[in-house]
């Protein structure tokens, strides 16, 4: 259970990176060699791992830019536990996601003998947010085959993030600073072998990113949450 509900709290995070302006450039993940950390905690404030992730690599074109980022997460004692990259891209002002950042990096270990196959409509941010206003559902969908071709449906993972709203304009303080914020809210539903269903709320700021994520179960109940206690760049 922790583990999906650490899960959760990536997913949410991943969904609400930024505010942008036209062309990202007052974006911090598009400044070569920027780095943050995200410190998660369970529901009763004791920390459960963290991720740094550092950007680099980036490429600008007439429609925006895109960067390279490599991720490294580790566990309650400091311990790496995994690594990954991925890439963001700015389109004319929106933030589009690679679709594999959704995959939690336990389960891509896992599956790094298969074939995997990925469907769905991307994760975007518009170039502007407006209070009350409601933003596009995104679904995903991970399909899995051994190397011989033979599909393995059990294996099979697919999120749909919807009800996604921006609820207000707050300001947040973690130990990385004190941040004006959009909140950011949506439901999230994961389905394997059996469906969970969530809620998260998110804090972002238009130069930082997430500054803060709060994850809750179906009930209403908090579950934990992911907030920035670093950045460089």
């Amino acid at each position: 259970m922790k583990k999906i509900i650490s899960l959760f709290i990536i997913v949410a995070t991943l969904s609400s990176f930024s505010y942008l302006v036209n062309d990202c450039g007052g974006l911090i993940f598009f400044k070569e060699g920027t780095s943050t950390v995200m410190t998660s905690y369970n529901e009763d404030g004791k920390v459960t791992g963290s991720a740094k992730t550092i950007y680099t690599g980036v490429t600008k074109s007439p429609a925006g830019a895109m960067v390279k980022a490599q991720q490294e997460n580790f566990d309650k004692k400091g311990k790496s536990t995994s690594k990954s990259e991925f890439t963001i891209t700015c389109d004319h002002g929106n933030l589009i996601f690679d679709m594999k950042m959704m995959m939690p990096q336990e389960q891509a270990d896992s599956y790094k003998d298969m074939e995997m196959t990925m469907e769905g409509n991307n994760k975007e941010l518009p170039s502007d947010f407006v209070v009350g206003s409601s933003l596009k559902d995104a679904t995903i969908k991970f399909k899995f085959k051994t190397k011989e071709g033979v599909e393995m449906s059990m294996m099979n993972m697919s999120f749909k993030i919807s009800n996604r709203k921006v609820e207000a304009k707050e300001t947040i303080t973690t130990p990385a600073g004190t941040f004006e914020c959009y909140k950011l809210t949506e439901d999230i539903e994961m389905k394997t072998m059996f469906a969970m269903k969530m809620k998260s709320a998110t804090w972002f700021n238009a130069q930082s990113g997430t500054i803060r994520t709060e994850t809750y179960r179906e009930n209403g109940k908090f579950a934990g949450k992911s907030e920035l206690t670093e950045i460089k760049g």
